[in-house]
Order: structure tokens, then C-alpha cells, then sequence
């Protein structure tokens, strides 16, 4: 009797387990089924958020349902990046994540909540992202060297915005003070009020973003010095990088995907690799994306996942490096 009881409530779980199993299975092959989000964890208007909503329009063409973007910002990206890591794990919540949010945003803030490389899942890159060096026209300057030797002469004499510690904008200047051994005065934005100070002369150097500065470029009010990345702009095809003006390893470079907490199935995983991958080379994107200094990175899910994993203590280091704390 004990034992036909024991073989009955086997029977029920082996039942139980199977119903389960073939519920989840018929969920992945139906998938998507209702509306995707994708956090974007920062405002609206920025490269960030002009990447994510291209993307999202993409996906939601290829997988016959709306994608929406909805911006998180807060503590560089470090709020929406939990909110995703904390969400079901169904592939109806990503995030559109950056070098910031998955890599460097541990060292800046210590006592986080999540561990975005181990909470959160790689699906597939989008681009790696360089940013421009610029200096107000009216600066005397008109090359790198130029520029560098006018920074040796007098250290701490020129200064740079930002838009903020522990931003690519600030790592980067970081990273060239130390390869090139000159020091400049870091001054540090939160608002578009850099821009304002950077054309009128206040401050000297800024390691922008291309969509923020090409306009001012073209007017003749900045003046690009050199393109911190490897490739140059096709929209400055005449500007160096700063490895061609003679500074070997002074670029950095930032870079963004999309990811999924972490638990998301393998299946969904695939799907949305596929698609994310299609519409990084669709060839309004990359034209778009070149135009600014954005370029396709063509890693997907297990060989994106690894070199997320590496860029931990990578931009850990360029962190310390650079002595950011996060306020």
C-alpha cells in the first residue's frame, strides 16, 4: 500500500514536471507574444537613447511586435540596470547596456545592489563608440601636438569638460592624460551647460561625443583635434585618430549591447541575438551609427557574454586610474 502510494505521487510530480516543461517550451516557441521593453538607463535625446529607439524599431519589425523604450536614468545607468536584472527572466524585459552600466559603474559604485556581469546575460553586441577631441576655435592650437606640447609646458594650465565623473567623456581624457604623461584640470558637468562653456572659450578641451560636437565643427566654432577610437569619422574623414597623430595608446573606446536577466531561455536568447545582429548591419543603421564614430561589433550571446566579463577589470582599472568616485 506504502509503496503504491509512494509510485502514485511519483507519477503526479513526473506529471506535474512535464505539463511544466511543455508550458515553458510552448512560451519560448511562441515568443514574442505581446510587447517587448527595452530600458534604456539613461535620459532621453543622448546617443544612448537615439541607439536604443533605432534598434527598438528594428526589432519590433522583425518580430511582429511594438518594442518600447522606456529611459530609466539615475546613478549612470546603475537604477535601470536593476530594474532589468530584476525583472522575469522571460525575454520581455532588456536593457540596452554599455561599457558604464555592465563594466565600470562596479568600480564607481561600491556598495552596488546587483552584479550587472553575473545578474544580467549578454544577447548580442550593438557598437563600439569613440568620442572626439575638441577645443574651441579660438584656441591657438591647431593640432594634437600642438596641443600636447602646450599642456606639458604648462600642467594643469588647460582644462576639460566632461559630462560628469566616471562618464567616457571623462575616462577618456583619463586614459590620454596617462598615456601621453600631460595633466589637464578635469571640470565636470552634469547639463548641457559644458557645451555652452566650450563655446565660449571657458574651458579648453573636451573629449565629446561626435552627434554633440559635428555641428559645431562644421559651423567652425570647435575645432576637432583628433578622434579618440581606432577608425575615423566619415563625417571628418581629414581628422586623425589620436594613434595616427603619434599617441599610440591613448584611445578609448566605449561600447553597448543589449542584455537580459540573467535565467532568460536559451531559445528567446537566439531569437533576439538573430535579430539584434540583423539590424546592427542594416545599412541605414551603420550609416547613421558611422557617421558619429559608432561602429557594428558583431559579438553574439556566449562570445559577447565573455568579452563583458574581460572589460570588468579592464575599466576597473581604468577607474582607479583615473581616481573617479561616484557622488
Amino acid at each position: 500500500m506504502q509503496r503504491r502510494s509512494l509510485f502514485n505521487r511519483a507519477a503526479a510530480w513526473s506529471a506535474a514536471l512535464f505539463l511544466c516543461t511543455g508550458a515553458a517550451q510552448a512560451q519560448v516557441q511562441q515568443y514574442p507574444h505581446r510587447p517587448i521593453v527595452l530600458v534604456v538607463p539613461f535620459g532621453t535625446g543622448n546617443i544612448a537613447d537615439n541607439q536604443g529607439r533605432m534598434i527598438a524599431r528594428h526589432l519590433a519589425a522583425a518580430l511582429g511586435q511594438p518594442v518600447v523604450v522606456e529611459n530609466k536614468p539615475g546613478a549612470g545607468g546603475s537604477i535601470g540596470t536593476e530594474f532589468v536584472a530584476r525583472a522575469p527572466a522571460d525575454g520581455y524585459t532588456l536593457l540596452y547596456g554599455t561599457h558604464g552600466t555592465q563594466a565600470a559603474n562596479a568600480a564607481l559604485y561600491a556598495n552596488g545592489r546587483i552584479n550587472p556581469a553575473q545578474d544580467l546575460r549578454g544577447v548580442h553586441s550593438l557598437f563600439r563608440q569613440s568620442t572626439v577631441l575638441v577645443t574651441p576655435a579660438s584656441k591657438p592650437w591647431r593640432t594634437l601636438k600642438e596641443m600636447v606640447d602646450a599642456a606639458r609646458i604648462a600642467p594643469g594650465r588647460l582644462t576639460y569638460a566632461s559630462s560628469g565623473i566616471g562618464t567616457q567623456t571623462h575616462l577618456a581624457a583619463a586614459k590620454f592624460q596617462e598615456a601621453t604623461k600631460v595633466n589637464f584640470t578635469h571640470v565636470p558637468y552634469n547639463n548641457q551647460s559644458s557645451m555652452t562653456d566650450l563655446l565660449a572659450g571657458n574651458v579648453d578641451l573636451s573629449f565629446s561625443y561626435a552627434e554633440s560636437v559635428l555641428q559645431h565643427v562644421e559651423g567652425g566654432r570647435l575645432r576637432a583635434l583628433a578622434i579618440n577610437g581606432k577608425t575615423r569619422l566619415n563625417a571628418l574623414p581629414d581628422v586623425p585618430t589620436v594613434g595616427e597623430a603619434g599617441f599610440a595608446g591613448a584611445a578609448l573606446e566605449g561600447w553597448s549591447g543589449v542584455f537580459v536577466p540573467r535565467g532568460t531561455p536559451d531559445a528567446i536568447v537566439a531569437r533576439l541575438a538573430k535579430e539584434i545582429a540583423k539590424a546592427t548591419e542594416a545599412s541605414d543603421v551603420k550609416s547613421t551609427m558611422a557617421k558619429i564614430g559608432s561602429y557594428p561589433m558583431g559579438l553574439s550571446d556566449a562570445a559577447f557574454q565573455s568579452f563583458v566579463e574581460a572589460e570588468v577589470p579592464r575599466w576597473k582599472e581604468i577607474v582607479k586610474s583615473a581616481g573617479a568616485e561616484a557622488r
